[in-house]
């Protein structure tokens, strides 16, 4: 597909931290984030932890999201942060997320299971160590 949001990214606690500035395009209700989007801020960042962490590249298998606040989109930088559920390395790994409003409040949850994924012949940006 190609498309993603554009995220700034960072390896900090709890683990992968990425954030974005919605602007009004990104509305669903006037005024508020579309909660697809919201999952896709969530579901990208969740993913890309096993590659920030790992070198290793991991595909969505189930993502189970709780929209506790609307998130309005004139309400600054948006951050998304995941961790992992264990330390062990495995294939399938439990990924917590959440999406957090500029004042720190938790407006979206997540919790999903990801799948480390080989990478194609000739490309050694990931392999799986699990």
């Amino acid at each position: 597909m190609g498309w993603s949001p554009r995220l700034e990214w960072s390896v900090e606690p709890p683990g992968l931290v990425s954030v974005f500035e919605p602007t009004e395009a990104h509305a669903g209700r006037p005024g508020f984030l579309h909660g697809g989007l919201a999952a896709t801020l969530l579901d990208e960042t969740m993913a890309a932890l096993s590659w920030a962490t790992d070198r290793v590249h991991s595909v969505t298998a189930t993502l189970s999201l709780r929209y506790r606040l609307p998130v309005p989109v004139d309400a600054g930088a948006l951050r998304m942060e995941a961790w992992y559920a264990d330390a062990r390395a495995r294939r399938v790994r439990k990924v917590h997320g959440r999406l957090l409003l500029a004042d720190g409040t938790a407006a979206v949850e997540a919790t999903g299971l990801f799948v480390r994924v080989l990478a194609p012949a000739g490309d050694d940006r990931g392999t799986d160590h699990g």
